[in-house]
């Protein structure tokens, strides 16, 4: 549902998001996580705002393949004061 990645990334993670949807031109995909893990590598403040970088891995089947791994870091942010929650802004690869 493009409406709640909207309500839960950046403007610009979300275009992102959309054009590889757009790419798929209606295919659809599944994917399961059958393990995960997650590791809090980083925290800051910065330019009014608060960053934390959280490594996941574990493994994923998508469309019914066998299980593979997956190492990423997913970066969300939130305003340092003020309302708003956190957001994904960036995602990363991890080898």
């Amino acid at each position: 549902n493009l409406d709640d990645i909207r309500e839960f990334t950046t403007p610009e993670m979300y275009a992102e998001i959309k054009l590889d949807l757009d790419e798929r031109a209606g295919q659809s995909a599944r994917t399961e996580v059958s393990r995960i893990e997650a590791m809090v590598v980083e925290a800051v403040e910065e330019a009014g705002r608060q960053v934390v970088s959280v490594r996941f891995t574990g493994e994923i089947i998508e469309d019914g393949a066998s299980a593979a791994p997956f190492d990423e870091i997913w970066h969300l942010t939130r305003p340092a004061s003020g309302k708003g929650g956190w957001v994904v802004a960036g995602i990363q690869q991890a080898h």
